[in-house]
This record gives C-alpha cells, sequence and structure tokens, in this order.
C-alpha cells in the first residue's frame, strides 16, 4: 500500500483548505441527482459548457472544449463530471463563504468547478460503476468528500485530520489496498505455517529413522 492510496484527493487551488458546507448538504443532493446524469449518451461537454454559463454567465472558448472533450472519455468519468456539476448548483453550496472565498481566487465560480469537475472525474473514474456514486450511501460520501477536497474545502465541523480520517474510511483505493495487503500477510502467515508443518514432519521423520 503507498501513501497515494490514502490521500485525500488534491485541491485544484494550491492553498489550505477553507471551511465549506456539511458533508450532509452534498451526500444530500447527490442522493437526488437525475438519473440522466448517469446516462452515457448525455453529452458531459456541453452539460459543462452550458454549466459555465449558468454559474456566472461565462462561455466557454473552443479551447477549453476541447479540453473536456479530451479528458472526459468513458461513460464512468462523464457520469463523475456531470455529478460533480451537479453538486456545484445546489443553492446550499452556491452561498457557501468558503466556495464563493476559493472561486475568487480562480476568477470565478465556473472557473473553479469546471477544472474540479474534470479532476474528481479523473481521481475516481474506473473504481465504481455509476449508479453507485448515487445509489450507495458509502460510495455518496467519497465522492462528495472528493468533491469538496478538490474544491478546496473542509467539510463544515472537520479540521485536515478529521477530513482526512473520513477520507480512508471511504476511500474505495484505499480500501482495496488495505484489502490486498490484509490478503498478503494471510498468504505470507499460510505460507510459513505450511513451511514449519513440514520442518515438523521431517524431523519427526528423522528421529523415527534413527530407532
Amino acid at each position: 500500500m503507498t501513501g497515494d492510496d490514502a490521500r485525500l484527493p488534491r485541491p485544484v487551488v494550491a492553498a489550505e483548505p477553507v471551511p465549506g458546507p456539511a458533508l450532509a448538504v452534498v451526500t444530500h443532493r447527490l442522493a437526488a441527482a437525475p438519473a440522466a446524469l448517469r446516462d452515457p449518451r448525455a453529452d458531459a461537454c456541453a452539460a459543462l459548457a452550458d454549466l459555465a454559463v449558468l454559474l456566472d454567465g461565462r462561455v466557454v472558448d473552443a479551447d477549453e472544449l476541447r479540453v473536456l472533450d479530451g479528458r472526459l472519455g468513458g461513460a464512468d468519468r462523464a457520469a463523475l463530471a456531470l455529478l460533480t456539476g451537479w453538486v456545484a448548483l445546489d443553492p446550499g453550496l452556491l452561498a457557501d463563504a468558503g466556495l464563493r472565498d476559493v472561486a475568487a481566487r480562480c476568477g470565478g465560480l465556473s472557473r473553479l468547478v469546471l477544472p474540479v469537475a474534470l479532476r474528481v472525474a479523473e481521481e475516481l473514474g474506473s473504481l465504481r460503476e455509476p449508479a453507485a456514486w448515487t445509489d450507495d450511501a458509502t460510495a455518496r460520501e467519497e465522492l462528495a468528500r472528493a468533491v469538496l477536497a478538490v474544491l478546496g474545502l473542509l467539510p463544515s465541523g472537520e479540521d485536515a485530520a478529521l477530513a482526512a480520517d473520513g477520507w480512508r474510511v471511504v476511500s474505495t483505493r484505499h480500501r482495496r489496498a488495505v484489502a490486498a495487503e490484509l490478503a498478503a500477510e494471510a498468504q505470507r502467515a499460510a505460507e510459513l505455517a505450511k513451511a514449519l508443518e513440514e520442518q515438523r514432519a521431517r524431523e519427526a521423520a528423522a528421529q523415527y529413522a534413527n530407532y
């Protein structure tokens, strides 16, 4: 297991995280996400361009559209990007002072949210089926914590250490790494036990031969 398996996703803005909304605000928003956001036929690139207009009236240029299109391959990444955008439109999050502070450093909400959607999609892509991110409670928390971390926000009531602990509990990548490590330890223990048993059998046979 490596340190990367346990780390929170990196924020888009390189700075100390600031207090944000309650984790429940984001998980509840994900639970209410329309099924259309997970439809593999959805045009994530066009949807994110529309999102920029909704957030602060910015029209995405052709170069940015090409970047979006090139980095959103696969239904799993597209669904994660769209779900991140859905979270960003939540009135409770939009009203959050921490989000407004981080967005101001980026030049506006859309210049923060679109890169966040891409990074979340890249961080979590291929880990779960798209439906799990809204239908499974642990997956919702994993996605909610990832979105907040990449936005540069701490869940309300948590400091950086508590947020990191919470991430390790729900992170699919970390949990798989721990399971693999435990399985490897069990395998090593079984091999050692077998070697000791064989050694005892050889010693017993040698003693018998000496009689």
